[in-house]
């Protein structure tokens, strides 16, 4: 005589079985969740430095050209006048920033993307040749933006642009909006130590490491970025 044994799994299986995924699911989730941070981060970078320099573009067919607007705007690189950024912003750029919105924080008009990331000309100038760009809400997320001097997380949430259209140098005067390049000899590896170098403030050319990857993460980047 035979005794049918039931086909099913014992508890003692299911638990090892479940302890594995476990283990499994703890060691690899970290990996996916920052391979989903690392594409949204430079998505919405790429999209900003698309969408900014279009409008530049843009707007030099009804302003001409682009060195002059601030001279045209009675406006300079000194002084800390929030309306007068914000007036420059309004009549060059915003008209050709669709769903671009923007409200005060400290004296800084800060500029919103529809995909929630943001954008303003920082350091307390009329129109700063300083930029940052924020990967989410600097004022709820990117948490450590200190106002004029929102110098915190770059390279992490935030990154460092620069506009200089009537600079003497060749590679921002032909230019919009770039990722800070100045000083920059060519060298990929001076882009990761300035990077990493947190006295360098501006000098974090993070944002530059991105897009000469073809703005993506590269595997070796210095920091785990957030949005």
């Amino acid at each position: 005589m035979f005794t049918l044994r039931n086909g099913g799994f014992t508890l003692a299986e299911v638990l090892i079985t479940l302890g594995v995924i476990g283990v499994v699911a703890a060691m690899t989730l970290p990996a996916l969740i920052q391979k989903h941070a690392n594409s949204v981060v430079a998505t919405r970078m790429a999209k900003f430095y698309s969408s900014i320099n279009q409008a530049i573009t843009r707007a030099e067919v009804d302003y001409g050209d682009r060195r002059y607007w601030f001279e045209e705007a009675g406006i300079g690189n000194s002084g800390g006048d929030a309306d007068a950024r914000l007036n420059w912003f309004k009549k060059y750029l915003l008209p050709y920033m669709n769903g671009v919105t923007y409200k005060y924080y400290q004296k800084t008009p800060i500029f919103y993307m529809p995909d929630g990331s943001a954008f303003a000309s920082i350091n307390g100038a009329d129109i700063n040749r300083d930029w940052l760009f924020w990967t989410s809400d600097p004022l709820t997320k990117c948490k450590k933006w200190n106002g004029a001097n929102g110098y915190d997380d770059i390279g992490v949430c935030a990154f460092a642009f620069y506009y200089s259209p009537d600079n003497t140098d060749s590679k921002h005067r032909t230019y919009g909006i770039e990722p800070w390049k100045v000083n920059w000899t060519g060298n990929v590896e001076d882009l990761y130590t300035n990077c990493k170098n947190s006295t360098l403030t501006y000098n974090r050319q993070c944002a530059a490491i991105i897009q000469l990857n073809g703005w993506k993460i590269p595997d070796d980047y210095p920091f785990k970025v957030r949005y």
